[in-house]
């Protein structure tokens, strides 16, 4: 085979593809730019070839990105499994006596350590109804395996009252996020976190603050830096994005903030060094989708990005009929139970509902870990075994508030006495109270950090409708020598072909010369191969569509890569 290899390198796909591509249309819609007369009215990628290139990048289902025809076949948006037990549940810990914010910061795999990391928040002090006096701490939980965690109660952690040993590694610390910085020129820099000293603004006469701290091992931080000119504000989730080549956050546009319009969306900001943070700018709220209920505020959205493909989960906030009276007699919703929506975007910026208008991870029955507040799901994901955890807040309970009339941000007395009523009914007959603040011991189900739980890349299946079908994706140039993919064919298979543009096969990528996948569920990614072995770097800079025949199967993704032994071969 070695007289057929192709001599030429593949045409390389660049991250920042979309990014230029926006640009030039800004370009040129502004009069910047000369129009193109040979492509005008559309704006290609600057490619040579004229192809959607997906390089290295792992393909998904959840958008029709990558795909062109469904034969007998559909798409399916499994719902996640949520974790039981949870993944952090509150002991009778002094600094977890309270336990009404426990919110999950951050999670990620440190590869230095070998380790999974989660920090957490938690109220230590005060009232949950007032600013003045209350306390947010954040503590710190590792795994080996993402499922099950240990706090490690350690001097070098910060004291608590009488206690040297804690897990707590930031007093005052709300509203905010970690992340693992990719650049590690800085050792003091190996994790970055933004987020809101709430005591410490409110002692300096500040609503927010926006604080960014570093540190060498997620445990010991230092402050450098309370001068962002834009703040950020509740649950701020952050990834870095190599489109952009910056820091962008996503975090509830609150309504807190503007007396004309209490709706919870969705915001996004950016930064080039974590410390600078651009202009919250709205980009998800549930106003613009009529097919979203009125009752439905967009609370949180966390994101994880795979190749170019954005996904967001959106946890929704279901107000029920109570509102709250501010003090300038405008109105607001704060009594309602959440759940999660699924999104998708290829630029980070315009977001798409993926999975219908059912809720993509309900609540749970009554008396469950996730009846009330199913919420803050973290960044990214952890991956363990073929299995994606991403770790969220857990309640039993819904958020409600019986504030009574007389203090700023009430609730009309009849609602509030209905909603007080419901917790003395529930504490009566010895099962707590729904808005308990303190950890009891006695109760079996309380608040805590849980998780949901997906197969490893399984966000949308293509599957047969009933036995056999086929999937046949858009033209692509692509790199690499070796195909492999994500698939569930324990009881079927799957066969590959490669086709050119007439749609007919490659010599030696046919049907009938693809080794037919099959192996044990528990297996995730297969290798596709071809009778004689074909080198797939005949193929380079050629348009190239993938038939799938799907027998009894389910097919989650696909990515072309380089196999070891000759990873550095036609670079």
């Amino acid at each position: 085979m070695t007289e057929q290899r192709q001599a030429e390198t593949p045409e390389a796909r660049y991250d920042s593809e979309i990014v230029d591509v926006q640009r030039r249309m800004d370009e040129t819609w502004a009069g910047d730019r000369p129009v193109d007369p040979s492509t005008y009215p559309y704006f290609n990628p600057d490619y040579r070839l004229p192809f959607k290139h997906i390089g290295l990048q792992k393909q998904l289902f959840l958008d029709n990105y990558i795909l062109d025809e469904l034969i007998d076949a559909e798409r399916i948006v499994p719902p996640p499994q949520r974790a039981e037990p949870p993944l952090i549940e509150f002991e009778n810990l002094p600094w977890e006596r309270y336990h009404f914010t426990c919110v999950p910061a951050a999670a990620l795999y440190d590869p230095d350590d070998r380790l999974f990391k989660m920090w957490y928040k938690t109220l230590v002090s005060g009232n949950t109804n007032t600013a003045q006096g209350t306390e947010v701490v954040l503590c710190y939980a590792e795994s080996d395996d993402a499922l099950h965690w240990r706090k490690p109660l350690r001097e070098e952690f910060q004291p608590f009252q009488d206690n040297q040993k804690t897990n707590i590694v930031v007093r005052d610390f709300d509203n905010g996020t970690i992340v693992l910085n990719p650049d590690r020129s800085d050792p003091s820099r190996k994790f970055l976190a933004v987020y809101n000293p709430s005591m410490e603004a409110t002692s300096r006469g500040q609503r927010v603050m926006s604080r960014v701290a570093a540190s060498p091992d997620g445990i010991n931080w230092h402050v450098i830096s309370d001068d962002s000119p834009f703040r950020h504000h509740h649950q701020m989730r952050v990834i870095w994005d190599d489109a952009y080549k910056k820091w962008v956050g996503y975090s509830q546009a609150s309504h807190a903030f503007a007396s004309h319009l209490h709706v919870r969306t969705i915001g996004r900001q950016e930064s080039a060094d974590f410390i600078n943070w651009s202009p919250k700018q709205i980009i998800l709220s549930s106003d613009w989708d009529p097919n979203v209920g009125p009752n439905v505020e967009f609370h949180t959205m966390s994101v994880r990005k795979e190749g170019g493909l954005y996904i967001g989960i959106v946890e929704e906030a279901h107000g029920e009929h109570q509102w709250l009276v501010n003090r300038n007699g405008s109105n607001q919703r704060d009594q309602f139970h959440t759940k999660a929506a699924l999104y998708t975007s290829r630029d980070g910026h315009r977001f798409f509902r993926a999975d219908g208008y059912q809720p993509w991870a309900d609540n749970g029955p009554p008396g469950s870990q996730y009846y009330g507040y199913f919420c803050h799901t973290v960044a990214g994901y952890l991956l363990h075994r073929g299995k994606m955890v991403i770790p969220c807040s857990a309640f039993p309970h819904k958020q409600r508030d019986t504030r009574p009339a007389g203090v700023s941000n009430h609730a009309p007395r009849l609602s509030a006495a209905a909603s007080r009523r419901h917790i003395d009914d529930l504490t009566r007959h010895g099962i707590g109270s729904p808005m308990m603040d303190h950890v009891r011991p006695d109760l079996p189900i309380q608040r805590s950090i849980g998780a949901i739980v997906l197969r490893e890349d399984g966000w949308a299946a293509l599957r047969p409708k009933y036995e056999a079908g086929q999937v046949i994706t858009k033209q692509f140039v692509f790199e690499g020598n070796a195909l492999r993919v994500n698939a569930d064919c324990a009881y079927g298979l799957i066969r590959v072909a490669l086709l050119d543009s007439e749609l007919k096969p490659y010599p030696g990528f046919c049907l009938e010369d693809s080794v037919p996948l099959h192996a044990p569920a528990r297996q995730i990614w297969h290798q596709a191969s071809w009778k004689d072995s074909p080198d797939l770097r005949l193929l380079w800079n050629k348009p190239v569509r993938i038939c799938f025949s799907l027998l009894e199967s389910s097919l989650y993704g696909f990515q072309f890569h380089y196999q070891p032994d000759t990873a550095n071969e036609g670079r």
